[in-house]
């Protein structure tokens, strides 16, 4: 499922359980997120998924929620 494979890659990037992801209130909430973060989650799924986001995509909004980064992979060739 995509959320899982979500959940696990910031869950390594950051260094913390896949629960407090799941449990944060925004991905920002999350100590450690920050635009290092973003890239480095961002450029770990893209290989995972082997797809590329457009840099359009790329925008805070997507990375505010698990549901919208989980969407964001969703729309551009995630595979469930």
């Amino acid at each position: 499922m995509i959320e899982d494979r979500v959940v696990r890659a910031v869950a390594e990037a950051l260094g913390v359980p896949p629960d407090a992801i799941v449990a944060a209130p925004t991905l920002f909430d999350l100590p450690g997120f920050d635009s290092l973060t973003v890239v480095a989650i961002l450029s770990r799924l893209e290989d995972e998924f082997g797809t590329e986001v457009p840099p359009d995509a790329i925008v805070p909004e997507a990375f505010e929620s698990l549901g919208a980064l989980t969407a964001l992979f969703r729309v551009n060739g995630g595979q469930a």
